[in-house]
């Protein structure tokens, strides 16, 4: 019970400083919405890439894996 409180609090916090964070931005409303869409745009782009580069490094992984898995097999048939 103790840490449902404890992250109801973190949460409350945290979306207590995005809101004073906005309210206190020096720029308009419409630049800042465009700034912050700007950066998601580039940190989508970043964790999209992230994901196909571990994507791939799995799939390779993968294939080591059964290669060897095969090699084990004819060594001891």
């Amino acid at each position: 019970m103790k840490i449902s409180k404890s992250i109801i609090l973190l949460l409350t916090g945290i979306a207590v400083g995005a809101v004073a964070g906005l309210m206190m931005a020096p720029d308009e409303g419409a630049k800042t919405r465009k700034k912050l869409l700007k950066k998601a745009k580039k940190y989508k782009k970043a964790v999209t890439e992230k994901a196909s580069e571990y994507k791939e490094k799995a799939s390779d992984l993968k294939d080591n894996i059964e290669s060897a898995a095969n090699d084990l097999k004819k060594r001891f048939s």
